[in-house]
């Protein structure tokens, strides 16, 4: 494994012209790059660089995302033209919004979020939609009228988008025998969460919700991997499962099944010690261990959208995957936690049609400008210059009265601060907040494990560190990124590392 220490002064830039030839083959590192950064938009000035150097093509790329936020947000107010504007745009994205514009600029077409079974914010499944320019506003918007979209005002549906490119957004849920998503009573426990239309004229079209796949001569694949463990022997095997089959019933339905655990370093019988399994081993015993303590469930469809494809795909890592806190639990109380619930609380359309979507945006629209409006205006101490009911104004005052007798630690917040706190809490579900115990960690790094050596080689890794806004938790960043980068070289071999980001003694 090499390192190296990215310096401030090296961060190049770069034009990033489409091709005009297409017969320069792509560039083949020599060494798989790991980038590592802290805030995870910064990973996307690594990809752009490959890009630009054509170890990456300009368009149709796949990412398989592992995070326990799917960073699919959009910059309400950004100009979809920026997203052309390379230095621009790298400029204004955040840490939740770096993904859309490379969709709309036709590097990618196809993101697949695992996600671990704590976060809930989309549903399950394949969701094929547009991410287009407003032909009214210019705003760059998604054709999913799902909730995670609508209660930011970032729907539009097909017709009012131009230049609109067609992508693939799975969402896969990463669970392993200690951590399933039937422990987290929170997550999906309301119908909000639940896409609102299937309407595919909209550019919309939902598969079914868990592990039903459309392969490409159009049949459906509805299996799922489960990985088995022989109690007695400590040997692993994955067996492909039809979705309500008995694992009892599967004799006969494994027979044409891939051999995953020839690839994935996992020994056949128990008479027989895999070479593999050795070789995997980064540190002592502690990849074995891992391994020992996973249990991947779920994830053919990854599978089966990856293997056999020669189309260069990304790996992308946030480490807060493994452990995740919502940093605003430190921030506010649950009273003041209450009040930007209630305040910022959102009405979902009341049906499917196109008048009720777009009511359901204006509506949301006028509801975020008064609250953004009254904010500043009791956190100035002067009047809101737009009209606003009085009861509402009302818990405006006392939210903001509560925040400056008890400032947070730092002493950090303005208005603005609370109003993007405001939008991450209304009642469609808060951020996902779990901090692992380390077998959780280490199940889940397994687990991981497990999956990517069935996988094909990506083209770059790139793994943020998300520690700086406490979404991974500080103390246990160190461990985990160590942990990821010893699973990353048991599996491809070398590696090289470049860390793009400074530590708190620099």
């Amino acid at each position: 494994m090499r390192f190296s220490v990215v310096p401030e002064k090296n961060r190049s830039t770069f034009s990033m012209e489409p091709s005009t030839s297409n017969e320069k083959p792509l560039r083949v590192y020599k060494n798989l790059p790991v980038w590592v950064v802290e805030d995870h938009n910064d990973v996307l000035q690594h990809i752009y660089h490959a890009i630009a150097s054509r170890h990456l093509p300009f368009s149709g790329m796949t990412m398989l995302h592992f995070d326990s936020h799917p960073d699919l947000q959009i910059a309400t107010d950004m100009d979809a033209d920026v997203v052309f504007n390379k230095a621009q745009l790298l400029s204004e994205l955040s840490i939740e919004n770096w993904i859309m514009p490379a969709l709309y600029a036709g590097h990618m077409d196809h993101v697949i979020w695992v996600k671990p079974p704590w976060a809930d914010q989309l549903p399950e499944g394949t969701r094929h939609v547009s991410v287009g320019k407003h032909k009214e506003t210019g705003k760059l918007r998604v054709s999913w009228p799902d909730v995670y979209f609508l209660s930011d005002i970032l729907y539009a549906p097909l017709d009012k988008l131009q230049n609109a490119k067609s992508v693939t957004i799975d969402t896969v849920t990463m669970e392993t025998n200690i951590l399933e998503a039937s422990s987290f009573p929170n997550v999906a426990k309301s119908d909000i969460k639940s896409d609102l239309v299937s309407r595919s004229n909209d550019g919309y079209l939902p598969d079914t919700k868990r592990s039903k796949l459309d392969t490409e001569d159009g049949r459906e694949c509805e299996r799922n991997v489960e990985l088995n463990k022989e109690k007695d022997s400590g040997n692993w095997c994955l067996q492909h499962t039809t979705i309500g089959q008995s694992p009892n019933d599967k004799e006969t339905e494994n027979k044409g099944d891939l051999d995953i655990s020839a690839r994935a370093g996992v020994p056949e019988s128990t008479n027989e010690k895999s070479e593999s399994t050795t070789e995997c081993r980064a540190d002592g015993d502690h990849l074995e261990s891992m391994s020992k303590a996973a249990d991947v469930k779920g994830h053919l469809e990854v599978i089966s959208k990856l293997m056999g494809s020669s189309k260069p795909f990304i790996l992308d890592v946030d480490l807060d995957f493994f452990s995740t806190k919502n940093p605003f639990k430190d921030v506010y109380t649950k009273e003041q936690l209450h009040l930007l619930e209630d305040l910022y609380s959102f009405t979902p359309p009341v049906d499917d049609t196109a008048d009720a979507l777009d009511h359901c945006q204006q509506k949301r629209a006028a509801q975020l400008h008064e609250l953004e409006s009254a904010l500043k205006a009791c956190w100035d101490g002067t009047e809101p210059l737009c009209a606003i009911d009085d009861k509402k104004l009302t818990k405006v005052k006392n939210l903001v009265s509560s925040l400056q007798a008890t400032p947070p630690p730092d002493d950090t917040l303005d208005a603005e601060l609370i109003h993007m706190a405001g939008l991450t809490c209304d009642d469609t579900g808060e951020l996902p907040h779990h901090v692992s115990t380390q077998e959780e960690i280490d199940s889940l790094i397994g687990a991981m494990k497990v999956l990517l050596s069935r996988l094909p080689k990506p083209s770059i890794v790139t793994i943020s560190r998300s520690s700086h806004d406490d979404y991974c938790p500080p103390n246990q960043v160190e461990s985990i990124q160590s942990k990821v980068l010893h699973m990353l070289e048991s599996v491809y071999g070398s590696i090289d590392v470049h860390k793009d980001y400074e530590t708190p003694q620099q």
